[in-house]
């Protein structure tokens, strides 16, 4: 049997790379669960949790606490969706992007670390994960539609 290990060492590189986001965000005060969270908002606001959760593969009960606690701390509010009214739309308060920009420096150090060690330039691996990216979200989506028919 040949030993396929690829999610295995996508998830080590998950947990990697949060710690070291939670080290570089230690002095905001702000876990990097939620400043991902937060960034993704930023990225996309105003933007409804269902989209929030097809783009991360996040839980909705997950995501619903964490955009609770989001706006628990002023960081981001809900507004009404006027295309659902079943729905809503989540979007950075002036508290949360002053916050977002607060981690930028830590963030970009970070960055230009890890660029340095890179045998190759930033923008192969960026493309094989964007590729990479897209085949998980499609492989999520097919297990999720499989557990539900069955």
């Amino acid at each position: 049997m040949t030993d396929r290990h690829l999610l295995l060492d996508v998830y080590r590189l998950s947990e990697l790379t949060g710690a070291i986001i939670e080290q570089q965000l230690r002095a905001i005060g702000l876990p990097a669960y939620l400043f991902g969270l937060l960034s993704h908002i930023r990225r996309l606001a105003p933007v409804t949790p269902s989209e929030i959760s097809r783009s991360t593969g996040m839980a909705t009960t997950t995501l619903r606490d964490n955009i609770q606690r989001l706006v628990d701390r002023d960081l981001v509010r809900r507004a009404p969706n006027p295309d659902d009214g079943r729905s809503y739309l989540v979007e950075v308060t002036d508290k949360g992007h002053l916050l977002a920009r607060a981690a930028d420096t830590p963030l970009l150090e970070a960055y230009q670390a890890l660029e340095r060690r890179l045998p190759r330039p930033r923008t192969e691996y960026e493309d094989r994960l964007a590729e990479l990216a897209d085949a998980l979200a499609t492989v999520l989506r097919d297990v999720r539609h499989v557990s539900h028919t069955t």
